[in-house]
């Protein structure tokens, strides 16, 4: 079978002989390397089977009513005025705090993206949360299976016939559950994923005991991100969200690291950071396809391989305005000091006036469930 991305085949193929060639002519060194071939492409087949979203404005709605903020222009962040930096790179938070990249996720042939966008947006708080005040100790990965499964059933109810699942439904499981850190839980090992758990519990529902795990570590507040200006607040005070949207996009990144829309993904991602890129400005994306399916260059910031950056209209009308995309803020639980909606300003900035926020924040508190 001739693979989609031949013309890579045929570029590498040249490149080899040609280098082989010099070689053998004393023209380049022995020690030379040989290029790796190419990776191969994603196909469009590989791509569906990975989307998972089901779009259900209803369910969005009903869930943001009962919401403290119900957007996040609501809360403390989205009303500060404080000038924003012109990019946000939340991976550094994980090379601060584990001195690594963060790891690249990938969901298999199951649509539970859903739970992939959710988690990584927390993982990405919670790794800012720590830089705040903590350490690598205090870092969990979290079970993407529990949040899969625990969105389509107890929050769903198992309406979802087949793979997928709600963001709003997702965003609600980690707020009124929590999640379960990637460990051995009693007779549950969730050490690595595992597609087949995966399927398993988006069918009966999260185990009683997993249900107690998850209850100890809950999501404090959930809100939805309807704009880009609400976005970019959001990432610049350290936290990560959810987009859900049926935008596709290219697999191939451009010089900058850019995938242009392209397509339709019922796909749910995780925007993780923002930069500008020759005057505009640009989100970054987080998917969960694994660290080779997108290919070419990082961009700014030298994120990690498993995403892109996409221009900010299209994440602007193409996603966020399609309603399911959600912000996460602090984790109990597990770090020495919590992370709260508030702006982290820089010497640019007006100081905020920070214990009316606190105080604010506390009566809100209070009120929550």
């Amino acid at each position: 079978m001739i693979p989609k991305n031949w013309k890579a085949y045929l570029v590498w193929a040249i490149g080899v002989a040609a280098i082989t060639a010099l070689i053998a002519l004393g023209l380049l060194p022995k020690d030379t390397p040989i290029p790796l071939p190419p990776l191969p492409a994603f196909d469009e087949a590989q791509i569906q089977e990975r989307c998972g979203w089901h779009r259900d404005d209803e369910a969005v709605r009903t869930i943001a009513d009962i919401l403290l903020f119900k957007a996040f222009a609501d809360t403390p962040a989205g009303q500060a005025k404080d000038l924003l930096p012109d990019h946000v790179y939340l991976w550094d938070s994980f090379n601060k705090v584990l001195g690594q990249t963060p790891p690249s996720k990938d969901q298999g042939s199951i649509g539970s993206c859903v739970s992939f966008g959710t988690n990584n947006a927390v993982t990405y708080t919670l790794a800012t949360q720590l830089m705040q005040g903590g350490g690598a100790d205090q870092f969990r990965d979290i079970a993407e299976e529990v949040t899969y499964g625990g969105s389509r059933v107890q929050i769903g109810g198992g309406k979802i016939r087949g793979d997928g699942s709600v963001g709003a439904w997702a965003a609600q499981f980690v707020n009124k559950w929590g999640i379960v850190a990637r460990e051995k839980h009693g007779q549950y090992d969730l050490l690595t994923y595992n597609i087949q758990r995966c399927r398993e519990f988006g069918q009966t529902g999260v185990p009683a005991s997993l249900q107690d795990a998850a209850r100890q570590h809950p999501v404090k507040d959930i809100t939805q991100v309807k704009s880009w200006g609400e976005a970019k607040k959001a990432l610049a005070s350290g936290y990560a969200m959810a987009i859900c949207s049926n935008q596709g996009f290219t697999m191939q990144r451009d010089a900058n690291g850019i995938c242009k829309p392209s397509g339709s993904w019922a796909h749910c991602m995780a925007l993780v950071g923002y930069a500008s890129i020759n005057g505009k400005e640009y989100g970054r994306i987080e998917n969960s396809w694994g660290p080779t399916a997108h290919t070419g260059p990082l961009g700014p910031g030298n994120p990690p391989p498993s995403g892109f950056y996409a221009d900010g209209p299209t994440v602007i009308h193409c996603m966020l305005e399609q309603g399911d995309s959600w912000a996460f803020s602090a984790v109990q639980g597990w770090p020495a000091r919590k992370l709260n909606w508030f702006i982290r300003h820089d010497n640019r900035a007006k100081p905020l006036d920070r214990l009316a926020l606190k105080r604010k924040w506390e009566v809100l508190y209070a009120m929550a469930p």
